[in-house]
């Protein structure tokens, strides 16, 4: 009987230790998945936890400085977590400029499988190094990036949960096919939405160029007086300078060239 209940122990042991190693598998493949699809998508969330992260291991160092107890050491590092979150949100790139570190940082050492002080030291420098392209060509690199990231995570633990650690084929294959796949649907992804920014920019520009129109055509019609025109024409021909002739010149010649008549017509003469 004893043995009995020992062989039940040993079954529903490694039948808990199964299930928990298969859920702890499928949610890997799922966050997995997550960043290497949605990468560029979801920005700002990568930032936010990646604040989260920050936020919580700051409030964890500043509480073990000041000594304070359990509970207030959870709450400076839950308020911490919510304040650094929240503002990596908001400036999402300077929460992704730490999670590009994180992500490449990490993938350093699992690709390598070691964790040593050379290994960890070069792995960072090259994440910083990528944290700072990423700030000059954004969107492809985060795109490669978390593709990488999210579809190594994803392969690697579809891998474990096949059973396939062995096979040195499906433990790259897996993993490449998923990398190149969750980059090609990102890329797609933003494509399209570049493409929908660019016929927005368009159609703006199009009502810019229709209202300016309607106003030209408005204002032409309202200026189409064909008898003002006219009248501008003939006081442009008349060249006229103020400077030259001033209101007693004008009299005077008027009245030299009314004398000049008077003296050349007979009847005028005859009375004389």
């Amino acid at each position: 009987m004893n043995e009995v209940v020992t062989r039940i122990d040993q079954i529903t042991g490694t039948g808990m230790l199964f299930l928990q190693n298969m859920t702890v598998l499928i949610i890997t493949i799922v966050i997995g998945l997550m960043i290497g699809l949605f990468g560029l998508k979801m920005v700002r969330v990568w930032a936010a936890f990646m604040g989260f992260l920050l936020g919580a291991a700051a409030g964890g160092g500043i509480a073990g400085a000041a000594n304070l107890s359990e509970i207030a050491s959870v709450g400076v590092m839950l308020g911490g977590a919510l304040l650094m979150a929240v503002l990596a949100c908001i400036f999402y790139k300077v929460g992704i400029f730490f999670y590009m570190i994180f992500l490449v940082t990490g993938l350093c050492v699992l690709i390598t499988k070691l964790s040593t002080l050379p290994v960890l030291g070069i792995s960072l420098a090259l994440g910083l190094i990528v944290a700072i392209v990423t700030m000059k060509v954004f969107d492809p690199l985060v795109i490669i990036v978390t593709s990488i990231s999210g579809g190594f995570m994803a392969g690697s633990a579809a891998v474990s949960m096949m059973g396939l650690n062995r096979n040195m084929i499906a433990v790259i294959a897996i993993p490449l096919a998923l990398i190149i796949l969750c980059m090609i649907v990102q890329f797609i992804m933003r494509s399209r939405q570049v493409g929908r920014k660019q016929e927005k920019r368009a159609d703006e520009k199009k009502r810019q160029i229709s209202r300016e129109t309607e106003v030209e055509k408005a204002r032409l019609l309202l200026d189409d007086y064909p008898e003002d025109d006219i009248l501008d024409e003939e006081l442009g021909d008349f060249d006229y300078d103020e400077d030259e002739y001033s209101e007693d010149d004008l009299e005077d010649e008027s009245e030299l060239e009314l004398e000049d008549d008077l003296e050349e017509d007979d009847d005028f003469r005859i009375i004389e």
